[in-house]
This record gives structure tokens, C-alpha cells and sequence, in this order.
């Protein structure tokens, strides 16, 4: 490589490592060990000014401090002194200017330097492998190993080193070739590289192979064991790792770091109590509580699995012990989602007051997490005010604050956040999948089928449209916005089928009345037998016969739940009563929800409450009612609807008295409920009572009309 390559302007080689040594020393932020690991660089540059010659072994000093620090840019102008006083024939030298490059990522330059070096000795041809595996390049290293059989016997670490390339290439034939080099060359009862034999067997998932070198090895250590037992993870074989790790005990070798956290991993995902106490204890017993990786790695497992209180005690007792240990960002992110899916919004509150008083912010993956808290309890104002704040929102970001808004019924404002994506307001953020879903959703709220159909066009173009999400999001948007004709045809068109696809298509038939269809495609789901229906499945067929006034078929459906082993569940009576309610079979459904086998709950009377609106069943509400207000005596809603019911049969006084006793409630009033309606690609929003469109008396007039029809209906097919 010559000197005018790597300086294109005219400073000399010298010139230019000052000047890299001093915009290091201005740096403010610069790690103080960082600034100690370039005293052998400054001293080499103090020799150059007085004029004295480079040697070998202050070059060697300063290539170290340079890949110490992985510094290239300093490593290169050395790399320009070196070859301008001739030490670039010294081994030694070039050496440590190979391992320089490949321990700071240049990989290319590495190969340079390798492919000009006059002299090369085992160390040469070691690292030059190394470096390759370490840069994600292991066919290169083992064809590089290939080519220094023909002038160079290996040792055991250029055989570790391929080795190690074997497993990240995940080959076993290869590893056992190797294997084989290694016994011929008489090399096997090196312990080196039989801990190097292991973990390349382990990692490649040929762990009888692993486990047979185990059991003959005389010196097994904590490595040889800990090599096993991380195979035993990656390869997904959970309950060999608590075998091995007995195994380990009795063989009388303490567990290290690695060990313990590998043992940790294989208990989060076997998710047994027991057992991940049994590891949390012989951490105490062990004194690993003051371990900063341990202690991660233990409250991970215990919220990941779901035992939040033990995780929360532990975070308590870690960070709360006044010997300054803290947690990490992502260790505290998922807390902070513990807290949101239990509901514990005062903990998770104090959580954030711990967060910014002890410096976690900025940090996107603590205000990722906070967003999804405050959005998983329906505050979805905190959630924009700390979405609004962050310096840095990556794609995470945008989408965790677009789903909030969808949870949280406000799909109009989180359709403005995904125009704000396309719009390149959210600077390099470039949408996936999950911000298209939620767009889908968020239009399958909204029933808005033009920018449903723009979004469409983008993940058709975007090639998110193959992914089955996707496409039942789609399907069931289509089946909101009345299409079912496209509906189907993404339904017919997709190359495999989930559960939910069939679960959306069904949806989308009884959000339409279309019972029959819904019908004929649950059918056909149960005599396919690729997928077993879910209560999912029950509640979407059950409510498309409510829909459609199906009853006979609704309770035929009903008993077909015990046949497949689906227990029926609160929702489940609820689209009964909702089925003999909208038939006008009220006293029916009153006598249903008494022969319950699990008490009902407030959707059950709520289903049979509204129902006597649609038929003046005032005595049958007045006995809802009373259940209702023992259930959810500060509610709003079935009091609405009650009143509601006392005015359709008159009763002006009682409908009065239940406004008069809303207005006694404790809490501030709600900002009203609203609806929309898209009519030529306008959307059009109302209220209950709104009469502020210009045509409201002829709306009133139509909607009366098919009420009364619909009690018509109802009471002629009773």
C-alpha cells in the first residue's frame, strides 16, 4: 500500500499523525483509558520530531494501542510511517499491522497487508484467519486455511481459529475433517483446542459428538462445560442445559458468568417456577447477586415469564442497596412493560421518576417502552408527551405510538402519525410491516375504504402484502368497509392460511349479515381439520348468527364448542344472549343468562339490556339494570341506555330521573361518542341527537323507518 494512497493531501506522514493525535486529546468526551492506551502512539510521534529512526518493537506498541482503542485512522498513518522507514519487511511488524486492521473492522486493508508481506509465519496466517471469521467472512478463513496446508503446519490455535470458522458456518462435516487433522497430527491431547473441538461441535448441533469428547477429556474445566452447555441453547435443547449443568456440579466445577446466564436463558424459555428459582438460588448461594450481567439476566427471566412481583423485589433489592448498581436500559424497558400488561400504573409511574432521576433518558428503548405503559392503560396523552420529546424516534418509536392511538379508538390520529412517516417527517424512518398493520387497523376502525385502499397500494408496493398479518388485517379491513367481493379474493389468493385468516373472513361476513357464508366457511374450516377452531373462531361464527337472525343455528353452533374442546367463555354467553336479544326473544335470553354455569358479567346483562330497547321490555331492563348497578355502579353507559329504554315506551319521568342521577356521578363527564361515515370519499362524523346536518330531519326519518322494520322483523320471525 503506498504513503500517497492513504494521504491524498501533502502532509507528510509525520504531520499527520499529530495532527490525528491531537483531534484526539480535543475530544471532551474522550474515555479516559482510551486517552492512556495512546501514550505509545504520542511517545512514538516525540521520537519521530527529534528525528530519531523507528524500531520494531515501539511500532509494535503503537499498533496495539491503536486496535486497543480501534482506532484505524491513527493505525493508518503509523501503517504510512512504517512503509516509509522500511520496517514493512519486519514479520513482527506486519503482524501486528494485519491484526490492527482486522480487530478494527478493515478487514480488506488486513488482506492487503496479507497478500504484500514478503515473510509470513504461523502468527501470519493465524490471524489472517481469525480476522476473517471474526468479520463475518469464515468461508474466506477456511479457504485461507486451505492454502496454508501447502507451505505451513498448523498449530493448535491456526486449528482453533478454523475451528471456529467451521461453527459459524455451521458445517459438521468440516469440523469433524478438522478433527480428523488434528488427531493425525497428534495434536488431540491438547486441552486448548479440545475446549476448541467442543464448542465447534456444540455450536453445530452435533452435540452427541460434543458430549463424547466431554466425557474422555481429563481436564475438563469450567470452558469445556460452559462450551456445551451454550451449544445446548443455541440448538434449542433447553432441558439437556439443566442436565449439563447438574452434570457439572457433581463433577465438582464452579459455574462462571457465562455459564450462569446460559443456564438463565434455557430457564426463561422452559418457563418453569421452579426451576428458575432453583437457578435464582444457587446465585444467592453462590454471591453472584452483585453480578451487573447475572442480575439483568435473572429479572429478564422472571418478567419475561410472567412472575412481574419477583422480578419488581429483585430490581428493589439490586438497585435500592446503596452500592450503586444499576440496571440496564433494557433490563428497566421490560419492567416498564410489566408494569403496563398488570395494570400497575402507580409503579410504573415511580418507575419513570426513577428513570429520569437517575439518567436513563435519552434512551430509546426505556421511551419506547414507557410510550407502549401509559398507551396499554388508555393514557394516551403521556404517551405523545414523551413521544414528542424524544431526541432520536427510530421506526420502533413511530410505530409503538401509532398502535397506542389504535388501541385506544383514536385511529384518526394515528393515521396522521403514518402521513407524518410518508411525509419525511420522521427524518431516515422508513415504515415495516408493523406501521402498515396498524394503518390497516387503524382504516379497519375508521371504515374508510379510500385510504384503506391507498395504504393497499403501498404495502403492495412496499412487498409487505405476502405476509399472512398483513393479509388478514386486510381481509378483515375489506370485510368493515363492505367489500366483501375483495374480500375474498385476498382470502382465495393467499398462498397459506392461518387460523386468522379464516377467523377474519368470518368477521367480515357477519359484520355484513351475511350468516350463510359465514356459516359455510366455519364449515368448511372444521372439515379441513388443518386448523382447530379457537374461541376466537366461536365468538366471530356466534356473533354472524346474531347478525344475521340465525338462532337455530347460533345454538347448534354453541353445542359444537364442547365437541371441539373449546370451554365457552364470558363473550361466548354474551353473543347468546346478543342472538336470542336481537330475535326478540328476550325472555328467553333472560332465562339463558340464569342457567349459566359461571356468574354473568356486565357484557351479559349490558347484551340483555340493550335488547329491551329494541323492544320495550321495560320490566326485563328494570332487572338488568339492578344487576348492572351491583356490577358497575359508577358507569355511565347502562344507565344511557336504560333511560333510552324508558323513552321508547313513554315513560318520560323514569327516563328523567336516570339523567338526573347521571349527573350525581362522581368523575368529570367524558367527551361524547362519536361515529363516521365515508360517502364518496368524504367522511362524515356524528353524534347521538346530532342534528347539525343539512339533511338530519330526512336521516331521522329513514332511521326510524328501519327501526320499525327491524321490530317487525324480529317479532314476525318469533
Amino acid at each position: 500500500m503506498l504513503t500517497s494512497q492513504i494521504f491524498p493531501c501533502k502532509l507528510s506522514p509525520v504531520a499527520s499523525l499529530q495532527r490525528t493525535l491531537q483531534k484526539r486529546e480535543n475530544r471532551p468526551n474522550e474515555p479516559r483509558n482510551g486517552t492512556i492506551q495512546l501514550q505509545s502512539s504520542a511517545k512514538l510521534y516525540s521520537l519521530l520530531s527529534y528525528g530519531i529512526v523507528l524500531d520494531s518493537v515501539s511500532t509494535v506498541n503503537a499498533l496495539s494501542s491503536c486496535f486497543a482503542t480501534r482506532n484505524v485512522e491513527l493505525g493508518s498513518c503509523l501503517h504510512a510511517l512504517i512503509l516509509k522507514s522500511g520496517l514493512c519487511v519486519n514479520v513482527f511488524v506486519n503482524n501486528s499491522l494485519l491484526g490492527m486492521y482486522a480487530k478494527c473492522g478493515s478487514i480488506e486493508d488486513a488482506a492487503k497487508v496479507f497478500e504484500n508481506m514478503p515473510e509470513r509465519s504461523i502468527v501470519t496466517w493465524t490471524s489472517m484467519i481469525s480476522g476473517y471469521c471474526n468479520n463475518g467472512a469464515a468461508d474466506k478463513a477456511i479457504s485461507i486455511f486451505s492454502v496454508m496446508l501447502e507451505d505451513v503446519c498448523p498449530n493448535e490455535f491456526a486449528l482453533a481459529a478454523v475451528l471456529q470458522a467451521c461453527a459459524k458456518k455451521g458445517d459438521s462435516t468440516l469440523i469433524q475433517s478438522v478433527h480428523c487433522y488434528i488427531v493425525k497430527t497428534g495434536l488431540v491431547s491438547d486441552d486448548f483446542l479440545q475446549n476448541s473441538l467442543l464448542d465447534a461441535y456444540a455450536k453445530s448441533g452435533l452435540l452427541s459428538n460434543a458430549d463424547k469428547i466431554l466425557e474422555r477429556f481429563s481436564c475438563r474445566d469450567v470452558v469445556s462445560w460452559t462450551s456445551v452447555i451454550s451449544g445446548c441453547v443455541l440448538n434449542g435443547m433447553m432441558e439437556e442445559v439443566l442436565v449439563l449443568f447438574v452434570r457439572m456440579r457433581d463433577d465438582g466445577v464452579l459455574p462462571n458468568e457465562v455459564t450462569i446466564l446460559s443456564v438463565l436463558h434455557a430457564c426463561s424459555l422452559i418457563n418453569q417456577s421452579r426451576k428458575i428459582r432453583w437457578v435464582h438460588g444457587l446465585i444467592v448461594k453462590m454471591g453472584w447477586c452483585s453480578n451487573d450481567l447475572v442480575m439483568n439476566s435473572l429479572v429478564g427471566t422472571y418478567i419475561v415469564n410472567g412472575y412481574f412481583k419477583e422480578g419488581m423485589r429483585l430490581f428493589c433489592g439490586f438497585s435500592f442497596s446503596g452500592e450503586g448498581h444499576y440496571l440496564r436500559p433494557e433490563t428497566m424497558a421490560t419492567l416498564l412493560q410489566g408494569c403496563g400488561h398488570c395494570g400497575y400504573m402507580k409503579l410504573g409511574k415511580q418507575m419513570h421518576g426513577y428513570l429520569m432521576k437517575h439518567g436513563f433518558f435519552p434512551s430509546g428503548v426505556v421511551e419506547n417502552s414507557l410510550i407502549d405503559m401509559y398507551a396499554e392503560n388508555g393514557e394516551s396523552d403521556s404517551s405523545y408527551q414523551i413521544f414528542a420529546r424524544m431526541n432520536d424516534r427510530d421506526v420502533v418509536s413511530w410505530n409503538t405510538m401509532i398502535t397506542c392511538l389504535v388501541k385506544n379508538s383514536e385511529p384518526y390520529q394515528a393515521l396522521e402519525l403514518v402521513k407524518d412517516i410518508h411525509g419525511n417527517k420522521a427524518g431516515s424512518v422508513t415504515p415495516d410491516f408493523i406501521t402498515m398493520l396498524a394503518s390497516i387497523q387503524a382504516c379497519s376502525d375508521l371504515a374508510s375504504l379510500q385510504l384503506g385502499q391507498i395504504i393497499h397500494g403501498f404495502i403492495t408496493k412496499g412487498g409487505f402484502v405476502s405476509d399472512i398479518f398483513i393479509q388478514n388485517a386486510l381481509i378483515d379491513f375489506y370485510g368493515r368497509s363492505g367489500e366483501l367481493v375483495l374480500a375474498e379474493k385476498i382470502f382465495k389468493e393467499m398462498p397459506v392460511k392461518d387460523l386468522g385468516s379464516w377467523n377474519s373472513l368470518i368477521a367480515a361476513y357477519g359484520v355484513n349479515g351475511d350468516g350463510n357464508s359465514a356459516l359455510q366457511v366455519f364449515n368448511q374450516l372444521r372439515r379441513s381439520g388443518i386448523h382447530q377452531p379457537s374461541t376466537i373462531t366461536y365468538v366471530n361464527i356466534l356473533a354472524a348468527c346474531a347478525h344475521a337472525g340465525m338462532v337455530e343455528e347460533g345454538f347448534e353452533i354453541f353445542g359444537c364448542m364442547y365437541e371441539d374442546r373449546v370451554d365457552p367463555g364470558m363473550e361466548h354467553f354474551v353473543c347468546m344472549v346478543d342472538l336470542l336479544g336481537r330475535s326478540g326473544r328476550v325472555e328467553e335470553a333472560e332465562a339463558f343468562i340464569k342457567k349459566m354455569p359461571i356468574l354473568p358479567g356486565s357484557a351479559v346483562w349490558g347484551a340483555l339490556l340493550g335488547a329491551c330497547g329494541l323492544f320495550s321490555k321495560v320490566d326485563i331492563a328494570e332487572r338488568a339494570a339492578k344487576q348492572l348497578s351491583i356490577l358497575e355502579p359508577e358507569s355511565r353507559v347502562w344507565r344511557v341506555t336504560l333511560s333510552n329504554v324508558y323513552a321508547s315506551d313513554s315513560r318520560w319521568d323514569q327516563a328523567a330521573k336516570v339523567r338526573a342521577e347521571m349527573k350525581g356521578l362522581k368523575g368529570l363527564g367524558k367527551e361524547g361518542g362519536w361515529s363516521s361515515v365515508e360517502i364518496g370519499g368524504n367522511t362524515v362524523k356524528f353524534m347521538v341527537n346530532d342534528t347539525r346536518h343539512s339533511e338530519s330531519e330526512v336521516i331521522y326519518k329513514v332511521l326510524s323507518t328501519i327501526t320499525e322494520h327491524m321490530r317487525e322483523e324480529a317479532e314476525t320471525s318469533y
